[in-house]
C-alpha cells in the first residue's frame, strides 16, 4: 500500500487524537496526552506533516516555537512501526536544530534518536497508583501542624517548596509570584494541597491538580524522617475523599530516593517523558 505525506492543520486533529490513542494504549502514558486540548497545542502551533495510508493518519509529527528554540513531536502507529516511518519524521522535522519531546518514549525511538546525533537532556517517569487499594497509615512526625493552601499560607508552601528543591538538579529558582504562576490553574487542587510546620518554620510541603501529585518536598534537615511520605499519603486520602480513582505523578530518572517512596506506597511505571537536544 502507498504512504502518502502532506502537511495538516487544524481540520486533522480527530484524526491526530485517534492516533495518539492507539499509540497510547500500546505504550503507556497519560490520558491528558490523548485530549484534543493537549494535542492542539503541539500540532497546531507550527509547521505539521502526517502520513496517510488509504486515507489513514499513520504517523505524524509537528514543530512549535518554545521560547527561544523550536520543539518537535511525533507518533508513528504501532502497527506500522519498523517501516521507517520514525525516520522519515525526522527528515522531516529536523531541517532546522530542534529539542526533540515524547510523552512515551520506547526503547525504539531512544536508539533513533541517539543514532540521528541527539543527546538525552531530560526524562522522568510517570507513576500512576490505583486508589481503591488501602493506603499505609503514615502518621506526621511528632510536633507539625499541617495547613491547607490559602492566600495566607501561600508564602509558607513557597518558602517550603524552595527550601525543598534548591538543591535539586535543574532548579529554576523562581520568585513567588512565578512559581504561583506556575503551578495554580483550573486543575490545582488547593484542599489536598498542605504545608507542614515545625513550630511555625514551614519545613515540607505538597501540592495538587486534578488527580495529580504536583510536588512534594521536606527541607533537608526534615528528610529521611517520613515528612514527605506522611504529606503524600495526606494528601492522597483527601484526594480520595474528593471521588478521584487514581493518582498520578512525574519523578525525574535522577531521583531514586523519591521513585522508591512512592513505589513503596504502590505507584507503578506506566510510561517515561523525555527530552533530546
Amino acid at each position: 500500500m502507498t504512504i502518502e505525506w502532506a502537511d495538516l492543520s487544524a481540520a486533522d486533529l480527530p484524526a491526530i487524537v485517534e492516533l495518539a490513542r492507539r499509540c497510547m494504549a500500546h505504550d503507556g502514558g497519560l490520558q491528558a496526552t490523548t485530549s484534543p486540548s493537549f494535542l492542539e497545542r503541539r500540532y497546531t502551533a507550527g509547521p505539521a506533516v502526517g502520513a496517510f495510508e488509504d486515507g489513514r493518519l499513520i504517523a505524524c509529527g509537528a514543530v512549535r516555537p518554545v521560547g527561544e528554540t523550536s520543539a518537535a513531536t511525533g507518533l508513528v502507529d504501532p502497527d506500522h512501526r519498523g517501516r521507517g516511518l520514525g525516520s522519515d519524521l525526522l527528515d522531516r522535522l529536523t531541517k532546522e536544530p530542534v529539542r526533540l519531546e515524547t510523552e512515551s518514549l520506547t526503547p525504539q525511538a531512544h536508539a533513533l534518536f541517539v543514532a540521528r546525533g541527539f543527546r538525552q537532556t531530560f526524562a522522568e517517569d510517570v507513576y500512576r497508583l490505583d486508589l481503591s487499594r488501602p493506603l499505609p497509615e503514615v502518621p506526621l512526625p511528632d510536633g507539625l501542624e499541617i495547613e491547607e493552601w490559602s492566600p495566607d499560607t501561600e508564602a509558607a508552601f513557597y518558602t517550603a517548596y524552595s527550601a525543598s528543591f534548591a538543591d535539586r538538579p535543574g532548579f529554576p529558582g523562581w520568585s513567588q509570584a512565578e512559581w504561583v504562576d506556575w503551578l495554580v490553574d483550573d486543575e490545582f487542587v488547593p484542599g489536598a494541597s498542605l504545608v507542614a510546620r515545625a513550630g511555625g518554620m514551614p519545613v515540607g510541603f505538597v501540592t495538587c491538580a486534578a488527580g495529580f501529585l504536583v510536588q512534594v518536598g521536606a527541607v533537608p534537615e526534615w528528610r529521611r524522617r517520613g515528612l514527605a511520605k506522611a504529606l503524600a499519603v495526606a494528601a492522597l486520602d483527601r484526594m480520595r475523599a474528593d471521588g478521584a480513582g487514581e493518582a498520578f505523578l512525574d519523578i525525574n530518572v535522577n531521583n531514586p530516593a523519591s521513585a522508591a517512596l512512592f513505589q513503596g506506597l504502590g505507584f507503578e511505571v506506566i510510561a517515561r517523558r523525555a527530552r533530546y537536544e
